[in-house]
């Protein structure tokens, strides 16, 4: 069976005439005006002023470290505001997103909870309004917030982490830390069990130079701190080592007894920086072993380690480490 076509020629001339004809002018035309009809009632629609709800979203800054604030504080306040539509058109379509913000620390407390009364909120909306907007009302008009205090203490802070001199440089003394305390504001059960406050990891080798950085603190969970950050910083410079020759002595020795070391002096070797090497001589050093650690020691020999040296001397050696010992009666005279 075959199927008649239409002669593509005879449908673009039907199609062209058409498009040449009274008839479609009448169309054209008609629609034309129809458009501009609605166009214009449309803006004149939109020029009207409407009253329209608007949200807005609160945002609480400044929050003092020693309060804990409610889950269930209002997070948005809903206006009731009279503008033109082409304003509410910006609005529907978020084009105009509002906020405010209500810096807490900046509000009367009384007792345990702030009050953020009608005409502090009305201010803080209007200044967020469009100049042609007029605000009606607001709800809620007024915010209320009612605050848990919360236990506070003082506890150190240690550096987690690694802070490492390239090798033959030290650090000329300790590391400051500041503040090196601050205050902790949790509940009493959770506080309780905290004895120090951590720096975020840290991993600074191969230092050559005095440092001076910052490190945030990592606060435990359901803990607010005082501060968010401190401040380290160290003195670094070259080392090098000296050698002292002390003699070991026995502190607490009895009257009737005598204790004998071998050897009798050993060697110290000290790192020290190079600015603190006339510094310090072997007056500044000690080795003394307690009797009855040596007593309750159940061998003829003894550990060693100094008793007494400068502060900031960290790293030395004692040649021999362990040392022999003998305690013996004092004869009587």
């Amino acid at each position: 069976m075959t199927l008649l076509q239409p002669n593509k020629r005879d449908l673009e001339r039907r199609i062209k005439v058409f498009f040449h004809s009274k008839r479609w002018k009448n169309v054209l035309g008609f629609s034309v005006f129809v458009v501009l009809a609605f166009a214009f009632w449309t803006l004149q629609y939109f020029r009207q002023k409407f009253e329209f709800e608007v949200p807005v979203s609160v945002q609480y800054t400044e929050v003092p470290a020693g309060i804990s604030l409610p889950v269930g504080i209002p997070r948005q306040i809903t206006l009731n505001v009279q503008d033109k539509g082409t304003v509410w058109l910006q609005y529907l379509l978020n084009k105009n997103k509002l906020s405010i913000t209500i810096a807490l620390k900046t509000l009367q407390n009384k007792e345990s909870s702030y009050l953020i009364d009608n005409a502090t909120l009305s201010k803080l909306i209007s200044d967020e309004l469009p100049s042609s907007s007029q605000l009606k009302s607001f709800s809620p008009d007024r915010i209320e917030i009612h605050y848990l205090p919360l236990i506070k203490k003082v506890l150190p802070v240690t550096i987690d982490g690694v802070l490492s001199p390239s090798p033959g440089y030290m650090f000329s003394d300790s590391i400051t830390i500041e503040p090196s305390q601050i205050t902790v504001y949790g509940s009493k059960e959770t506080v309780d069990t905290l004895f120090t406050v951590r720096t975020e990891k840290l991993d600074k080798r191969h230092i050559e130079k005095k440092i001076s950085i910052s490190a945030q603190l990592i606060p435990p969970l359901g803990v607010k701190l005082s501060t968010q950050q401190v401040k380290l910083t160290a003195d670094i410079e070259e080392y090098t080592e000296k050698i002292f020759v002390l003699p070991v002595f026995c502190r607490n020795l009895p009257e009737n007894r005598i204790v004998r070391f071998f050897p009798s002096s050993v060697e110290v070797y000290v790192q020290v920086g190079l600015s603190k090497y006339n510094q310090i001589s072997e007056s500044d050093f000690e080795i003394s072993i307690d009797y009855n650690s040596l007593i309750l020691n159940n061998a003829t020999n003894f550990p060693l380690s100094l008793s007494k040296k400068p502060v900031g001397i960290v790293n030395y050696r004692i040649v021999p480490e362990m040392i022999e010992f003998l305690v013996e009666q004092k004869r009587q005279l």
